[in-house]
């Protein structure tokens, strides 16, 4: 599935005050942990509700980016409302620019606007999170309303090493490794045939999202809903075959840069 609709107001209607310290604990060791020694400025582009950022802030001088008022109200850096592709802050003016689990987000045109200003803005390093080589189609649910098929949690693209490297080509890997909780790959030909034989209701199990978590909008006509799972027994065998042959991985990538 070809995902395109990047819809701000999902993100200003989001619950932001769910997402907390404790839920990244282990994954902000790690950013701290690969930070290099000479950074002492950094931007944080598409910070979020700053649960990352402002644990970054403590120890840095850190200016946070981006382009929900709603997000940016739980931020305690520096901070900025924009758009990552129109970012209005001098050129070369941080150590290190990080983004965490942002570009995945992004449509192809915004996409290529933010990559340029993430190499505009940095000095030297740039420090990358996004998920591990997922397949987004996983999380894919219907729209009740529309008929909108979408991911879940908005992502609409998948990210590796080969297309890191490609779209930072001016930049040398300094390091990269797989973190966090292990997550079960789909096979996207059992996927096709599983979205296409069953109904949507039975296409997201409530063990990969709560039945606390499922509540969504949806990115093309703006409508809320509680996405529901309904047990279908095609549907929980696909499951059980792609139990059996896909691996499970580290859900987050980690790419620290440098400029050439």
């Amino acid at each position: 599935m070809n995902y395109t609709v990047d819809n701000k107001e999902v993100y200003e209607n989001f619950d932001w005050s769910n997402l907390k310290h404790k839920d990244l604990a282990d994954k902000i060791i790690k950013v701290f942990d690969i930070i290099p020694d000479d950074v002492n400025t950094i931007a944080d582009i598409g910070c979020g509700n700053g649960v990352i950022t402002n644990a970054l802030n403590k120890e840095y001088d850190v200016t946070a980016v981006d382009r929900s008022a709603k997000a940016l109200e739980f931020v305690n850096a520096k901070k900025v409302l924009a758009s990552a592709d129109s970012i209005p802050l001098p050129s070369y003016q941080f150590d290190m620019v990080f983004s965490s689990e942002l570009l995945e987000h992004l449509d192809d045109k915004t996409l290529a606007g933010t990559v340029e200003e993430i190499k505009r803005l940095s000095k030297k390093y740039v420090l990358i999170t996004v998920p591990n080589d997922e397949n987004p189609d996983k999380l894919q649910i219907k729209c009740k309303k529309c008929g909108y098929k979408y991911n879940r949690p908005n992502h609409l693209r998948s990210f590796n090493m080969d297309n890191i490297s490609e779209i930072f080509s001016e930049y040398k890997v300094l390091k990269s490794f797989t973190f966090g909780k292990k997550v079960r790959y789909y096979n996207p030909l059992l996927l096709n045939i599983k979205t296409s034989v069953t109904p949507s209701s039975a296409w997201v199990p409530y063990f990969w999202i709560g039945k606390s978590n499922r509540k969504t909008i949806c990115p093309s006509c703006e409508y809320e809903f509680t996405n529901n799972y309904k047990f279908n027994i095609i549907s929980s065998f696909i499951d059980t075959i792609n139990a059996v042959i896909s691996p499970k991985k580290p859900y987050w990538l980690f790419v620290l840069m440098v400029k050439r």
